[in-house]
């Protein structure tokens, strides 16, 4: 029975789910949730993800929200992409944790004020908080680049660690206005990843 994902098109987050699933060749069921017509917030939808966010998904009655939450189970259901001891998997979460505190913030904070708010017909692009965020990503980014430069993947060989981070990392490039042509150890991580078959459909 494939694993029902809880979908939007515009969500860099449940595009991390599709890649990882992808890679793994595990079935899911797309259900797409319409964000202008409310449906997060319906009661229905809450009962499952209170946060009204997506993805969510759903294995035959267990319901999980959070993407990296999510990466780590389905990669532990194939015990695949997940590292073998408990040091190495301490150093992926510390990149997740670190992603998911860092420049994932500030890239959400762009998303929001040039892409959703207008999705939402809000008024958008508030220079003092898209200046904001392009600080953040200005001292953080630099630290993975550093990683990267002598590094394959995050972890050396692939892991949820790449698919925790690269998603949102592209929709910074491609809509959101980020120059990451300075970071040469981010884009050619990057051109790696986007080599792979599925890279572009899932």
């Amino acid at each position: 029975m494939p694993i029902k994902l809880y979908d939007s098109k515009v969500s860099p987050y449940a595009r991390k789910v599709r890649l990882l699933a992808a890679e793994l060749d595990i079935p899911i069921e797309k259900i797409a949730v319409d964000f202008q017509k409310g449906e997060p917030q319906k009661p229905e939808y809450l009962a499952m993800n209170p946060n009204g966010k997506v993805p969510v998904i759903d294995d035959d009655g267990f319901v999980l929200w959070e993407s990296i939450a999510i990466l780590k189970y389905l990669a532990s259901k194939k015990q695949k992409l997940l590292p073998k001891n408990a040091r190495a998997m301490a150093e992926a979460d510390q990149w997740m944790f670190w992603w998911a505190n860092h420049p994932e913030p500030a890239i959400e904070l762009l998303l929001y004020e040039l892409v959703l708010k207008p999705y939402f017909g809000k008024p958008g692009q508030d220079a003092s908080i898209m200046q904001e965020a392009r600080d953040l990503l200005n001292r953080y980014l630099p630290v993975l680049d550093k990683h990267l430069a002598s590094m394959e993947y995050v972890m050396g060989e692939l892991s949820v660690a790449d698919f925790a981070i690269a998603p949102p990392l592209e929709l910074s490039h491609r809509r959101l206005n980020v120059d990451l042509a300075k970071y040469p150890g981010i884009t050619a991580w990057l051109a790696r990843l986007q080599t792979k078959p599925y890279w572009k459909t899932a």
